[in-house]
C-alpha cells in the first residue's frame, strides 16, 4: 500500500467526508494508520460509528484503486493529496480544505495570484462581453483566472484569458473525464495548455446539482478575490461569495442594469460593501500584483472556527430545527422547511463544510456527532 493509495482508499470510503477525513487525520497523523488503526481505536474519534470503523478497518479494495491511478495517468492528470509538495498552497489555508485533488495540466506558483470570475449560467450580452474583457485585461496584467468552467460567465471568464495569452484554472463539478457543459469540450482541450482543470471528484463522478456547490468553495479558495459579474440574488455566485467571505478573500462586483434580474446579485453586494468594478484596474488597485504568496505550514487539518459571524449564521439556518441524530431525507427537507430545492441544497453544502451536519448515503443529512 502506497501513501497516494492510503488517501484515495480512506476518501473513497462511503460517510467518510472531507470533515470526518480531517477529523481522522489529526487523530492518527495519516490516512495509512487511519486503515490500520483497531475498531476501539477508530470508535474513539467522534462521529465514527462501529459500522464505519468496521467499514474502514475491513477495507481491501487496493486493486480498484490501482486501476483508478493507470487511468489518471493514462488521461494526463495527477493526483495531489494536502502531503504532497505542489498541493495550492493558497488552498490549504481555508477551513477544511479537500485532501485529494484531481489535476489535469499544472498549477504553478504564479497562480497564487489569481481572481475568480463568476456568476449565472443564463448571462445577457452584457454581461457575457463584460467578462470576456475582463478576464483579457487581467490576463495580460499576469493574474491568472479562476472559474467553473460552466455555461455564461464561467465560460467567458476562461475564453477570455486565454485570448489574453494568460493562465486559467477550471474547477469541476464532476470527474476530470466528464466534460460539462458538451459544447465546453474545446475549452476542456485547451485549459490545461495554459493552466490546469481541477476536481476533488474522482474519475466517473458525473455533474450532479449537489457538487457544484462544493465546488464554489475551492473557485473562491485558489484566489485572492472573488469578482461577481451577472447572478441573481439566490445562485451558485451567492454561494461563492459567502465561501469567499468566509475564507477572507475580497469580494467585488460589476454593476448593470437596474431592471436587470441578472444584476440583482451584484447590486445587493455592491450595497452591502463589495467593491464596485468598473474597469480591470478596480480589481488590480484591490489585488496588489505583488501579493505574497501564502507560506506553506504543511499539510492541514481541521479547523473550525467557533466564534465567528459566519457560524453564528449557520447556527441559526432554518434547516437546523429539521435535523437530528435520526437521518432526514432530503425531499423531506425541502417540503418541512418550504424553501426552493436549489436554496436547500446551497445551504445544506454550507452546514456541512462547516461540519455541523453529514451527509449519508441516499441523499440523507444528519447532525455531526
Amino acid at each position: 500500500m502506497t501513501d497516494k493509495l492510503a488517501w484515495l482508499a480512506l476518501r473513497g470510503i462511503p460517510r467518510v467526508g472531507p470533515v470526518l477525513f480531517h477529523r481522522l487525520l489529526a487523530a492518527f497523523g495519516s490516512p495509512a494508520r487511519v486503515l490500520s488503526a483497531t475498531l476501539k481505536e477508530l470508535t474513539s474519534v467522534r462521529g465514527v460509528s462501529l459500522g464505519l470503523a468496521q467499514a474502514i478497518h475491513d477495507f481491501r479494495e487496493w486493486d480498484r484503486l490501482e486501476a483508478q491511478l493507470h487511468r489518471l495517468e493514462a488521461q494526463g492528470c495527477r493526483t495531489l493529496t494536502l502531503e504532497d509538495a505542489d498541493y495550492p498552497l493558497r488552498l490549504r489555508e481555508i477551513p477544511i480544505p479537500p485532501p485529494i485533488l484531481f489535476v489535469k495540466g499544472e498549477i504553478i506558483p504564479k497562480d497564487s495570484l489569481a481572481v475568480a470570475l463568476v456568476g449565472t449560467r443564463r448571462a445577457s450580452y452584457y454581461g457575457l462581453r463584460t467578462c470576456r474583457r475582463l478576464a483579457r485585461e487581467l490576463a495580460q496584467q499576469g493574474v491568472t483566472v479562476i472559474s467553473g468552467l460552466a455555461r455564461g460567465i464561467d465560460t467567458m471568464a476562461h475564453q477570455g484569458a486565454l485570448e489574453g495569452g494568460g493562465r486559467t484554472l477550471a474547477v469541476l463539478g464532476c470527474g476530470l473525464d466528464v466534460v460539462y457543459p458538451p459544447e465546453n469540450r474545446e475549452l476542456y482541450r485547451e485549459i490545461p495548455e495554459s493552466g490546469a482543470l481541477i476536481s476533488e471528484y474522482p474519475l466517473g463522478t458525473p455533474p450532479e446539482p449537489q457538487n457544484f456547490p462544493r465546488r464554489n468553495r475551492l473557485i473562491s479558495g485558489l484566489a485572492l478575490g472573488v469578482v461577481v459579474v451577472e447572478a441573481a440574488e439566490q445562485s451558485g455566485a451567492h454561494i461563492t461569495v459567502q465561501c469567499a467571505l468566509e475564507q477572507g478573500r475580497e469580494v467585488l462586483a460589476v454593476p448593470g442594469p437596474i431592471d436587470s434580474p441578472t444584476s440583482r446579485g451584484p447590486h445587493r453586494l455592491i450595497q452591502e460593501g463589495a467593491k464596485l468594478v468598473r474597469e480591470v484596474g478596480d480589481i488590480l488597485t484591490e489585488l496588489p500584483k505583488n501579493a505574497p504568496a501564502p507560506k506553506d505550514s504543511g499539510p492541514k487539518t481541521l479547523q473550525v472556527n467557533t466564534q465567528g459571524t459566519q457560524l453564528s449564521l449557520l447556527l441559526d439556518d432554518p434547516l437546523l430545527p429539521f435535523l437530528g441524530t435520526e437521518p432526514v431525507q432530503l425531499e423531506e427537507l425541502m417540503q418541512v422547511s418550504r424553501l426552493p430545492a436549489p436554496e436547500v441544497l446551497s445551504r445544506l453544502t454550507l452546514l456541512e463544510l462547516q461540519g455541523l451536519i453529514r451527509e449519508l448515503p441516499g441523499k440523507c443529512y444528519i447532525l455531526e456527532a
